[in-house]
């Protein structure tokens, strides 16, 4: 199962319908903000990954942490908890980098989906464990063992395990740019 269908099954769907609410969109709707948000958040943690500037250790060790790949099993535990909001909060420094980065995926997303910035700015926080949680149920076993043995965060990434992730990320840049 590749990364955003993860996001978009977690809970039982229970994550669509969350965001589907927030946004006052329907299924499909939400569905598209979730496709597009995932596909940029996804898409700047690989930039990062590879970033020379960055020591991606930390956002390693926050991909590892089980508790976050165990919120894809029931989301809904998460929304209204405060802490896990500021938590939210924190996490888009380690995926984005900084307030800028985030106010630059919403303005993407926006100019795609219609949805206003502040809406999708709104969102951000609570896809954030999301996509941190898919990530680190891919590589803690909701992937292939190869994907979870070797190259860390960057053998993860490479989803088809032909040895390069650029190809991978490619594909999820162009599925968010189209």
């Amino acid at each position: 199962m590749g990364l955003i269908d993860m996001l978009l099954k977690s809970g039982g769907g229970d994550l669509l319908g969350q965001v589907a609410k927030k946004a006052g969109t329907n299924q499909s709707g939400a569905e598209d903000i979730l496709r597009n948000l995932g596909s940029a958040m996804f898409g700047q943690v690989k930039g990062r990954v590879e970033s020379s500037s960055f020591d991606s250790s930390g956002l390693e060790g926050l991909i590892q942490d089980s508790k976050y790949a165990d919120m894809l099993d029931a989301p809904s535990n998460h929304y209204n908890n405060n802490k896990m909001q500021q938590r939210g909060d924190d996490l888009l420094g380690y995926i984005t980098g900084s307030r800028e980065g985030s106010r630059e995926i919403a303005s993407q997303v926006s100019q795609k989906t219609g949805v206003s910035t502040s809406i999708l700015k709104s969102l951000l926080p609570m896809l954030a464990p999301m996509i941190i949680g898919s990530l680190g149920k891919g590589m803690l076993g909701g992937g292939s063992s190869s994907r979870s043995s070797g190259g860390g965060l960057m053998g993860m990434l490479d989803f088809d395990n032909d040895g390069s992730v650029i190809d991978d990320v490619a594909g999820l840049a162009m599925k968010f740019l189209r």
